[in-house]
């Protein structure tokens, strides 16, 4: 038997096969992009991502049938992540009723202020965020209070990840992670928030109800199976928020875990056995969410990343892609062209909103220490330093407080750049390993049904299956002195902006 995992990005999804024992067998994506319209709009076609759902599942499903090792080894069932705060309105028949906004989209920022009349601290105690438009809720308001024959309409609005699985069972149900990411969710009674829907003035009866990740939802629907090609007793189970996914996948499941995803978003995510303390989390600036394995609790430091490498080529690389080069390529080529050690260039990595826990908004990025000899290489190795360089700090923080990450587990598309990684261990100071499955939201994502299907009798039995590293990066010691500075002065260029906001 095997397992299928669904990876929903913001710019494209994911769809892999694996079995049990833990190899993978197949891997398909397909692409979409976020449209960005005036008025500080950002927005997902749904039509578009659901197309390249089903194109991904239907290539995988087919290309793990092709392979004559895995021929009769069918699927056994599937579960799926996505990225957070965007969500898909759906008519009581299922039909699309508008776009997904996405999560830069600053419609109705405004209506934050509501929950802000609650208290910083009062509004913690039941959904641990950080408040900010950049979550479901004023998107939420927007279709209430600004586009009510669109509102109306809505039967239920659902995360992608829990779109997919209705569309795949027939079933509606949000998950506990993407539900936090609302605003609305009680963390700790794991409900909706009456308190909240109320001080928010959202009508409830469009969010679905909260389940547990990896809970079963039923077999796939004949019509679904048929379509993809899927055998028609393939299982439907709930998933997840992609980074608690790409934890599991690398396989951070006790406290003191954690991973770093480096994807168009850069995330560590930190492993808790319990609730942490509100009050330090709080200080920290630090939310607190569900991880998808029972009993475990997450907290996540973020920043922009592969998008922060889009900005740069579109910047200062457009003769390479006139040439006929892809995004990859380039990158091989930027790579070769950077110093083979670090200089006098900073960057400040804020040209989009920065995460958690600084919470900058866009338009504060900026070089520093830009000569007459400074080239594209040296500038490219400071964007890799300066995204570096926001972590180390939230690093620190976090240490003050008694809670050290020892290493840093890497994984996602941006840890196939040694320069990238071994840049992190010597400013980190920390060794950086690279996951087996670079990919791991998808391997997540297969781990989780497997648990809810019974293909494993524990989380630590299927974690086991696909752990592993396919390479270490150590610091390097000649450069320490030289990072202590830059950091210093890191440091001091991100106070003078901050004092300018």
């Amino acid at each position: 038997m095997s397992l299928m995992g669904i990876d929903i990005g913001s710019s494209r999804c994911k769809a892999a096969v694996y079995t049990v024992q833990g190899h993978l067998v197949v891997s398909t994506e397909s692409a979409y992009e976020v449209t960005r319209a005036e008025n500080g709009r950002f927005e997902l076609d749904c039509h578009a991502v659901e197309r390249a759902l089903y194109t991904a599942i239907r290539e995988a499903a087919d290309r793990s049938r092709w392979d004559s090792k895995y021929a009769n080894d069918p699927i056994q069932a599937i579960s799926v992540g996505s990225f957070g705060e965007a969500m898909v309105p759906l008519d009581q028949h299922g039909a699309i009723l508008g776009p997904s906004i996405f999560s830069h989209d600053q419609r109705r920022k405004d209506a934050i202020s509501r929950l802000e009349a609650l208290g910083t601290e009062a509004f913690y105690t039941i959904n641990a965020n950080i408040l900010g438009y950049s979550y479901t809720y004023p998107k939420l308001v927007w279709y209430q209070e600004d586009a009510p024959q669109v509102h109306e309409r809505i039967w239920k609005v659902l995360s992608w990840a829990d779109f997919l699985v209705y569309r795949l069972s027939g079933n509606a149900a949000t998950n506990y992670c993407h539900a936090n990411r609302t605003l609305l969710f009680e963390m700790w009674k794991e409900q909706w928030s009456e308190q909240l829907l109320e001080a928010g003035g959202i009508d409830g009866r469009i969010l679905a109800d909260v389940v547990p990740p990896a809970t079963d939802m039923g077999p796939i629907l004949p019509e679904m199976a048929r379509k993809l090609g899927l055998p028609t007793d393939v299982r439907v189970i709930v998933g997840g928020h992609d980074q608690c996914l790409n934890a599991l996948g690398a396989g951070a499941v006790k406290g003191g875990d954690s991973v770093t995803g480096i994807g168009t978003v850069e995330c560590t995510t930190i492993i808790f056995d319990g609730i942490p303390d509100p009050g330090t989390m709080l200080s920290l600036n630090l939310g607190i969410e569900h991880h998808v394995v029972p009993g475990k609790y997450v907290a996540f430091i973020h920043n922009q990343a592969g998008a922060l490498q889009t900005w740069f080529l579109k910047a200062f690389a457009t003769e390479l892609f006139a040439r006929g080069l892809d995004e990859k390529q380039i990158l091989d080529l930027l790579t070769l062209e950077a110093p083979a050690s670090p200089t006098d260039t900073i960057f400040l990595p804020f040209v989009e909103p920065s995460g958690a826990p600084l919470f900058l908004p866009a338009g504060n990025g900026l070089f520093s220490g830009i000569g007459a000899t400074t080239g594209r290489g040296e500038l490219y190795r400071a964007l890799l330093e300066g995204e570096t360089m926001f972590f180390l700090q939230a690093f620190e923080k976090l240490q003050e407080h008694g809670m050290r990450i020892h290493d840093i587990l890497a994984t996602g598309g941006g840890s196939r750049s040694d320069l990238w990684l071994q840049i992190k261990a010597d400013m980190l100071q920390r060794p950086v390993r690279r996951a087996r499955y670079r990919e791991s939201g998808t391997a997540g994502a297969a781990i989780a049904a497997g648990i809810a299907s019974g293909a494993y009798a524990s989380v630590d039995e299927a974690v086991a299956a696909f752990a592993g590293t396919d390479r270490n990066f150590v610091p390097n010691p000649a450069h320490t002195s030289h990072y202590e500075m830059l950091q210093k002065r890191y440091g001091e260029l991100v106070e003078t902006v901050l004092l300018k906001i």
